[in-house]
């Protein structure tokens, strides 16, 4: 299974409604940009980071719809069972109690290669609370993959192991050579 699941610290919470990121051809109902930090591992200290979550409401049926991932989020960081308003927005006290909380993030390789060959790496936009485990997040982006919903999803990449290291994913690891076998001293 794929990509490398860490904690994050929500450091500060952006909502706007009717809003779209540069590269979407149209708004989305609701745009929750969340900034967070994580540890780098030992020697690598604190990231800043950007979760961007967006999505429509489906009005028809009276749901979240597409903004599911927004529910999930609040969920993530402690609050219960999180509603909208009548005229679909957030309750404004949900991000002030997000801030400081701890989640679960997913990062992961994509398609998309950077001049080096490398995978530029992705945020699997739904996240978890902590108590729920990396393992449980995983389970969920796996079966996200098997559903055709990851369509980035950069499956060939040689990083994709099963490391639930809460560090950040490899830059530029060394690699070390495997040792060579002696076939001769074996007679064969």
């Amino acid at each position: 299974m794929a990509g490398f699941v860490k904690t994050g610290t929500v450091k500060g919470v952006t909502l706007t409604y009717d809003d779209k990121l540069k590269w979407h051809k149209k708004p989305s109902d609701v745009l929750l940009v969340v900034k967070y930090t994580t540890e780098q591992g030992l020697n690598n200290g604190i990231s800043e980071e950007t979760l961007n979550l967006f999505g429509n409401f489906n009005k028809d049926k009276g749901n979240w719809g597409g903004a599911l991932k927004i529910k999930m989020f609040f969920e993530a960081v402690g609050i219960k069972e999180p509603e909208y308003n009548a005229d679909y927005s957030i309750p404004e006290t949900y991000l002030d109690k997000a801030v400081g909380q701890d989640f679960l993030v997913l990062s992961y390789p994509s398609k998309n290669l950077k001049d080096n060959g490398k995978p530029w790496w992705n945020t699997f936009m739904e996240v978890m609370h902590p108590s729920r485990g990396m393992d449980r997040l995983k389970e969920r982006f796996q079966k996200q993959i098997n559903e055709g919903w990851v369509r980035d999803y950069g499956e060939s990449d040689p990083l994709n192991g099963t490391r639930t290291s809460p560090s950040a994913p490899p830059k530029d690891e060394e690699v070390k050579p495997t040792p060579e076998l002696d076939l001769a001293g074996l007679g064969l």
